[in-house]
């Protein structure tokens, strides 16, 4: 991202588990973190899904070409498969999952004025949002009820940048003052 995020990251990388499509996000301050990144989220689908992960599919970026990456995925018998540069075909579903973040998080941005310094918390937002609504692809189910087999519930889910009210604690305040104050959803 041209700007960095409220946490001080300037990249993200997304990892989409092929059969469900449900997608993870992390916050990166520099590109060297994926590696760090792609074990704990290796380690965490594992746990979920009780398997291996067997093949990684990902650009040619010098983030995924490193020897300790090289190296890992020997170990963990993970296939390792790179895509031609410039060929979205090969690797489709990331790309529309990227270009979809994006347009989420601009028409967010867009539509309630906000600061683009919380594009971290937006693609939070669009991520989450995505794998809970219905998907054609999945005959009307979403991806984390794909994920999971169970349906997740979204009572919970406000607009992002809505305004809400929070509330002060006594000893923060003084008699006179409000025990509210107005702030933005994110």
């Amino acid at each position: 991202m041209p700007i960095h995020s409220i946490g001080g990251h300037h990249y993200y990388i997304t990892f989409i588990y092929d059969f469900s499509r449900r997608t993870w996000i992390y916050y990166l301050k520099h590109k060297d973190e994926a590696f760090k990144n792609f074990k704990v989220f290796k380690a965490l689908v594992e746990n979920l899904i009780g398997k291996k992960i067997k093949i990684f599919r990902f650009d040619n970026g010098g983030e995924y070409i490193l020897n300790e990456f090289i190296n890992f995925c020997k170990k963990e018998r993970t296939k390792k498969e790179t895509i031609v540069p410039y060929n979205s075909k090969q690797n489709g579903v990331a790309k529309i999952k990227n270009r979809s973040i994006v347009e989420v998080i601009c028409a967010m941005f867009h539509d309630q004025n906000l600061s683009k310094l919380l594009w971290g918390e937006a693609t939070n937002v669009s991520i989450y949002v995505q794998n809970r609504v219905p998907h054609q692809s999945f005959d009307k189910k979403n991806l984390e009820e794909v994920f999971t087999s169970t349906k997740p519930d979204v009572g919970h889910c406000h607009i992002f940048g809505c305004p809400i009210y929070f509330h002060v604690p006594m000893d923060k305040r003084n008699k006179l003052e409000a025990m509210g104050r107005k702030g933005t959803f994110v």
